[in-house]
């Protein structure tokens, strides 16, 4: 197990390499500072929305949480409203996205655990009901939702070149590693996805972890999306959209198996670079829509075929053989 992440990471970095190489060969300036730090701000976004796949994935049960987009729209709304409320505006909003979104990840973990509705069903129907919500109560309430001045401060300063964001990122991906890879509790949730039976009659509370790993999801999506707002200057309905399914192709691509019970979240991050900077590379090389999306089907498929092949030792790739089948009379 420990060889595979090791052979992701690895493979990931050097991927991250070459299109930083070939992006500055034909692309001049393509890794200045200026550049790298714009590209390390995007990648942060979606780095933390990876986060929230990743553990929904690890959990198993064929998690998939496409309510993440949803919850950052809520969190970054709700937040920005209250952000400038007092000296403590950035404590409330933070801890008011928080909220929003750990009530979404507990509906959304009760009804998959105890109601037993598809993940899939039960995250694309909580996402559209948040969304819905959120038109009507935008037609009745007007509020400001405007970044405000710490929230934009926040997403454009740096650090030594780094930009405060991705110092946030970096110490998040090392708390999710360490407490995925050394703590009880993430055993257990790799212990769930990778045989919840197992994982019971071994004394898992299977639900709980389950519950939790929704809950946990959605709180990290509704605080993503507060520092979003910051990024992009403005709370708007659709905020998180765009990282519904890209959170998903990030995970897969840093090696998070869609069955559960395996993954690692540092490939994870450095997958998320890795996409950031291709894009950047093919925005950069004036390539439209139509082949951008080419080129990230054809990563996704080669990455879901490596993904297989590391699991079974071999690419899945079975020959047909011809089943007989009785008469029917």
């Amino acid at each position: 197990m420990k060889t595979v992440i090791q052979s992701r990471r690895s493979l990931l970095i050097l991927l991250v390499v070459l299109v930083l190489v070939g992006g500055q060969l034909v692309v001049p300036g393509f890794t200045n500072a200026s550049q790298f730090g714009n590209q390390l701000k995007i990648a942060t976004f979606l780095g933390l929305f990876g986060i929230s796949q990743t553990i929904v994935m690890m959990a198993g049960g064929q998690g998939l949480d496409l309510s993440v987009g949803a919850s950052a729209t809520l969190g970054g709304i709700v937040g920005a409203a209250l952000i400038n409320q007092g000296p403590a505006g950035m404590v409330l909003a933070l801890s008011a996205a928080a909220l929003c979104g750990a009530i979404i990840g507990l509906l959304n973990g009760v009804g998959i655990t105890l109601f037993k509705v598809p993940p899939l069903v039960m995250t694309l129907a909580m996402g559209s009901l948040v969304d819905g919500g959120l038109i009507v109560w935008s037609s009745i309430v007007h509020v400001n939702t405007a970044a405000s001045p710490a929230l934009i401060g926040l997403a454009g300063h740096s650090v030594a070149r780094l930009p405060v964001i991705a110092i946030l990122w970096f110490v998040a991906a090392a708390v999710v590693w360490w407490f995925v890879d050394r703590t009880a509790w993430g055993r257990r949730l790799m212990a769930t996805g990778a045989n919840p039976t197992a994982a019971f009659l071994t004394g898992t509370r299977v639900r709980l972890v389950r519950v939790l790993a929704y809950l946990f999801s959605a709180m990290i999506a509704a605080m993503t999306g507060l520092l979003l707002v910051g990024y992009v200057g403005q709370a708007f309905l659709g905020l998180g959209t765009g990282y519904v399914l890209t959170s998903v192709v990030v995970a897969v691509i840093g090696g998070v198996s869609l069955g559960g019970g395996r993954g690692d979240y540092v490939a994870v991050a450095i997958a998320a670079l890795f996409l950031t900077v291709l894009t950047s590379l093919l925005t950069a090389l004036q390539i439209g829509e139509a082949g951008r999306q080419c080129i990230f089907g054809a990563t996704l498929l080669v990455f879901l075929a490596i993904n297989g092949w590391s699991v079974t030792g071999r690419f899945p790739i079975r020959r047909v053989r011809a089943i007989d089948t009785a008469p029917t009379s």
